[in-house]
Parts: structure tokens; sequence; C-alpha cells
């Protein structure tokens, strides 16, 4: 797992996410989708409350990193260990 800051342009090394059961059921639905097919060059924002706060998620893959025109940063903290 990977998480990028990108309004601070670093890697999240502990995240703590407090979703309401609704945000948790509408969260799971769309990484539902996404598993359906992995290889898809999908993502989806998932758009937390009012102040702005949003989640966005992808799932990678050795293919998708080989082929997605993922930006230098996404890059840097995709190849992180």
């Amino acid at each position: 797992m990977r998480m990028l800051d990108a309004q601070k342009e670093q890697s999240v090394l502990i995240l703590q996410l407090y979703l309401t059961p609704e945000e948790a059921r509408e969260m799971r639905e769309r990484l539902d989708g996404l598993l359906a097919d992995p290889e898809a060059d999908e993502h989806f924002h998932l758009p937390l409350d009012s102040a702005g706060r949003e989640l966005s998620c992808s799932i990678v893959t050795p293919r998708k990193l080989k082929e997605v025109r993922y930006t230098a940063l996404e890059r840097k903290i995709l190849e992180e260990k």
C-alpha cells in the first residue's frame, strides 16, 4: 500500500480514516468495482465531506506500473519500499 499526500507532495506513513457507515459502504462498493477488473486503467475519487476532504484510490499492478503514465511524484511513491 502506498499513500500520497498530494497537497504536501510526500508519502504518508500513517493514515487514520474515520468513516461514517455510508462512507464505508460507498468506499467498499467503489473498491469492488475496481477489483472487478484490476487491470483496467480506472480509479475513483470519493468526496468525504463538505470541507473538501477527498479520497482517491486506484489498484496498481505490475503491468500498470509499466504502462500507465503516472506523474514523477506518483512514480516516486509507488517505487518506495
